[in-house]
């Protein structure tokens, strides 16, 4: 009798170890309060991609073709009206 009570003890043994492989608490998700990240105002991003193609225009004065496909792209993607 005690060796079907030891027998049936080491059987649930690893049915309990997978019921404690949940999330720890001390390294599961964080908390998404802090895990928000500070997003620039949409438009400011937009201004400040616009403002490096404007720099990549001026990087590239000896390479026309070069600065013609930025010209073009900052025409298509800066100056919609």
């Amino acid at each position: 009798m005690k060796q079907v009570i030891l027998l049936l003890a080491l059987c649930s043994l690893p049915l309990a170890s997978l019921a404690e492989k949940g999330q720890s608490i001390m390294f599961g998700d964080p908390d998404p309060v802090y895990t928000e990240s500070v997003t620039k105002d949409p438009a400011q991003e937009k201004a400040d991609y616009c403002n490096e193609l404007r720099k990549q225009m001026d990087e590239l004065k000896g390479k026309p073709q070069q600065r013609n496909a930025v010209v073009q792209r900052y025409q298509l993607e800066c100056q919609q009206r």
